[in-house]
């Protein structure tokens, strides 16, 4: 969703939602993959369209009806690691649970948020994407604790996904990254944005979540499409028949994929959904 289908304003437009009407009249499936939880990816649709969810990086899967289909979530050993090498670092990090989204510093997610808005709409101050980002939260699926011991302690709950948020992306985030890469074995690291790290369990991932949702539906690889920005997308583009980068993608996105589109905020999205809805027409 951030940097492929939502805008600059972190909105779906109005064209998005046509071309998405378009490709499911058109009798094609579309599905969204994201970072986000599923309470925090549905109210951006605003129950315009009702597609399946790829969420959480791939950690949870669920049908066009909600129902969840597949769950993969960090091991005890893992998230205990992860969770050392962010406080080694002084990274303030959120806890996504199977029974929602957790954070312990309420200031820190709204700089986070709102640094992040800036990054997405340079034209706007950091003050005022402090007061939106204020607003938004409000509306958000999230639930401020003290600390996240009573989570940690609860073994009821699964951690579905850590995820880090700094502003120093080089001198904190990368090295961050590379530790946690080099010793962890069974958790993938992410981003979906310059500010953040995200961990998973290896096994998810949009890619194997992607791949085993089309085998459920029995539609081959080769009829995939799949499209995105950052890294957290690597493995949806690399796994699909047709991978296609936004404009706006980083750069090893658009190494990877072998088709584009144009950014974000130019409704990329909506501009390679009615192409291929065309390319359809005419290969028929």
């Amino acid at each position: 969703m951030d940097g492929t289908l939502l805008n600059e304003k972190m909105e779906v437009s109005d064209n998005n939602i046509h071309a998405i009407k378009q490709a499911e009249n058109a009798g094609i499936e579309f599905l969204i993959a994201t970072g986000r939880g599923l309470g925090e990816a549905k109210p951006f649709l605003k129950n315009h369209i009702h597609p399946g969810f790829i969420t959480l990086n791939g950690a949870e899967v669920f049908d066009h009806n909600e129902k969840l289909i597949s769950s993969n979530p960090l091991s005890e050993t893992a998230q205990n690691e992860v969770i050392k090498y962010f406080h080694k670092y002084n990274v303030y990090f959120e806890v996504i649970t199977d029974k929602g989204i957790f954070s312990n510093d309420k200031e820190a997610r709204v700089n986070n948020l709102a640094n992040l808005l800036v990054k997405l709409n340079p034209g706007t101050s950091f003050k005022q994407a402090f007061r939106d980002t204020q607003e938004r939260i409000k509306m958000m699926p999230m639930t401020f604790v003290d600390n996240y011991d009573a989570i940690f302690n609860d073994k009821s709950y699964k951690i579905m996904k850590l995820i880090g948020f700094n502003e120093h992306q080089h001198r904190v985030l990368a090295p961050l990254k590379k530790d946690i890469t080099k010793t962890i074995k069974d958790v993938i690291v992410t981003s979906s944005s310059p500010n953040n790290v995200e961990i998973n369990s290896i096994n998810a991932q949009k890619g194997i979540a992607l791949l085993q949702y089309a085998k459920r539906r029995n539609i081959l690889p080769a009829e995939i499409m799949a499209i995105g920005d950052n890294l957290n997308d690597y493995s949806m583009i690399r796994d699909a028949g047709i991978g296609v980068a936004m404009a706006n993608a980083i750069p090893a996105i658009k190494e990877l994929a072998q088709v584009s589109t144009d950014s974000n905020i130019n409704d990329g999205v909506a501009q390679i959904i009615e192409k291929t809805i065309i390319d359809n027409q005419n290969q028929g």
